[in-house]
């Protein structure tokens, strides 16, 4: 099995860099707090022996939010250490009962293929909920809001002055190759990046970029491309077009090949730019033989 590294930022704040960026705080005697857990067992296996490793003992799990790739770690590191698990109150029933994410994105019971590890992570025992902004109880780490992305994902500021900003950004690699990021809420995202710019940090650490010091262009690029997919939606609207016509015609237009995962992260996604474009007014939605359609106002 591969061995993962420990990196330290700054001062006691560390990061293991990898797929999903995970945080490592040191507390008092040799105790470890971690920022995220991997997307699954796995990940969660190599986060405790790189931790023993370091001689240091995880008492605690901070989790941004319920998505797999956060928190699929959770289960295996509970379960060996009976560590704290932290979490906004909505991303914590996530958490505990899995079903939900692929119930969300599909709109019902999720299909066969939709009860997959991707969607549907271990369950684990949220410990602690928390309602950000706040101070994690225990430490020194301060809990912020950070809508858009999913339900109520929370970031986190460690005494080192170093933010763990989640999914609120992603590189420009991976815009440049997936395009279409999901997201639940677009106006609030597009807050969230604004308000990034005058957070008074030393270090931001997106969970899908590496760490950095200056956010300003990775913010432009994130909110470059939300405008870029939203007028792509627009001009499809030209004339009345049903949500499915709309998604067939985004996928094909990024290039995107569409499995069951795919199709209802990226179906949910459009529906939310949706209600971003009716709530702009630039579109109007009706109803008219059976079908929803859209089109430009």
């Amino acid at each position: 099995m591969p061995s993962i590294a420990i990196e330290r930022l700054a001062g006691r704040t560390s990061i293991v860099a990898g797929p999903t960026n995970v945080g490592v705080v040191e507390a008092q005697d040799g105790e470890a707090i971690l920022i995220d857990a991997g997307n699954d067992e796995d990940a969660g296996r190599k986060l405790l022996r790189a931790c023993e490793a370091a001689e240091l003992r995880i008492v605690c799990i901070l989790n941004t939010h319920s998505n797999a790739d956060h928190c699929g770690g959770n289960s295996f590191i509970q379960a060996r250490t009976n560590c704290r698990v932290v979490a906004t109150s909505v991303e914590a029933a996530f958490i505990q009962c899995p079903t939900l994410e692929p119930s969300l994105l599909w709109g019902g019971f999720p299909l066969p293929p939709l009860r997959n590890k991707f969607l549907m992570p271990k369950a684990s025992h949220v410990t602690d909920v928390i309602a950000p902004p706040c101070q994690v109880p225990g430490w020194d780490i301060q809990a912020l809001p950070l809508a858009g992305h999913f339900l109520a994902m929370a970031g986190y500021m460690t005494s080192d002055r170093v933010f763990f900003a989640a999914d609120t950004l992603a590189s420009a690699d991976i815009l440049a190759k997936y395009h279409v990021f999901y997201l639940y809420d677009i106006a609030s995202h597009l807050d969230t990046l604004d308000a990034l710019l005058r957070l008074d940090a030393d270090w931001i650490v997106p969970s899908h970029a590496p760490p950095t010091q200056n956010v300003g262009r990775l913010v432009e690029i994130n909110k470059a491309k939300v405008f870029e997919i939203g007028n792509v939606i627009l001009e499809a609207c030209v004339e009345p077009a049903t949500p499915e016509r709309l998604l067939s015609g985004l996928a094909a237009h990024y290039g995107i090949e569409l499995n069951h995962t795919q199709y209802v992260l990226l179906g949910s996604t459009l529906k939310s730019y949706l209600s971003w474009l009716v709530d702009r007014k630039a579109l109007a939605s009706r109803l008219e033989g059976g079908y929803l359609l859209f089109e430009q106002t």
